[in-house]
C-alpha cells in the first residue's frame, strides 16, 4: 500500500511465550506512541489505522474492539493518548475462538491449551463489536483451509449489527497467506481495492502521505 501513499509502521508483538495480554498491550501502545509522535513523523493523527493478517488479524481486530480495556494499558503516560484505530483492513483474519470457525491454534497460542469458555466468549471479537469499532474492509478467500472464511463473516455480520461502516471482499481462490502475491486470481488485485476503500472513506487521496 506504500504504492498508494500508506505511510506503514510495522508493529513487533509479544507472542505467545507471554499471552494474554501482553500482544494487546503492544498493539495498543504502538498506536499511542504513533499518534503521539505523528507530528514528528509528518503523519495525520486522525488516520492511523491497523492492518493485520491471520493471527495478526486478530490482534489488528482487538485493537478496534479493546481499545479501551483496562488491559491494554500499561500504566504509562502514553495510556492518555486514544490507542483507537481510524480504520482496520483484516486479511484472512483469525476472529472467533468458538466452533465451527474457530482456530485451534490462535486459540491455544493466546489463552493456552485449557482455556474455559469465558475465555473463550471473551476473546471471540464478533462478541466485542460496539458502535465505536472503527470502519473495517475484511479481505477472505474461499479456498482459506487454514483460517476458514466464516472469521470474516460473523466479524462483518457483528459490524453491520452494530452499524460500524464495513466492507467485504471475498474472493473464490488464493491460499491462506497470499499477502500480495500475485497469481491468485481477482485476489491479486485486494491491494487497488483496499486503497479505494480508504479513498472512498477519506482517508487518503492521491499525492498524500496519509493514512498511516
Amino acid at each position: 500500500l506504500s504504492h498508494h501513499g500508506v505511510t506503514a509502521f510495522i508493529l513487533k508483538s509479544r507472542l505467545h511465550d507471554f499471552g494474554h495480554p501482553a500482544p494487546l498491550q503492544d498493539v495498543l501502545r504502538a498506536i499511542r506512541l504513533v499518534r503521539s509522535r505523528a507530528n514528528e513523523f509528518g503523519i495525520a493523527p486522525d488516520r492511523i489505522g491497523v492492518i493485520g493478517s491471520s493471527a495478526g488479524g486478530h490482534l489488528a481486530a482487538s485493537a478496534g474492539t479493546l481499545f479501551d480495556d483496562a488491559a491494554g494499558r500499561t500504566g504509562a503516560q502514553l495510556d492518555a493518548i486514544s490507542a483507537r484505530p481510524d480504520f482496520l483492513i483484516l486479511l484472512y483474519p483469525v476472529i472467533t475462538m468458538e466452533e465451527p470457525w474457530g482456530h485451534a491454534g490462535s486459540r491455544e497460542a493466546l489463552l493456552g491449551p485449557d482455556a474455559t469458555a469465558a475465555q473463550r466468549k471473551a476473546f471471540s471479537l464478533e462478541n466485542r463489536v460496539t458502535a465505536s469499532t472503527p470502519p473495517t474492509l475484511l479481505i477472505h478467500t474461499q479456498a482459506d483451509t487454514s483460517v476458514p472464511v466464516g472469521n470474516s463473516l460473523v466479524f462483518y455480520e457483528a459490524l453491520t449489527r452494530a452499524g460500524v461502516p464495513a466492507e467485504m471482499y471475498l474472493f473464490e481462490r488464493g491460499a491462506h497467506g497470499m499477502g500480495m502475491n500475485l497469481g491468485n486470481g481477482t485476489a491479486s488485485d485486494w491491494p487497488q481495492r483496499a486503497a479505494e476503500w480508504l479513498r472512498d472513506r477519506g482517508l487518503l487521496t492521491r499525492g498524500d502521505h496519509q493514512p498511516n
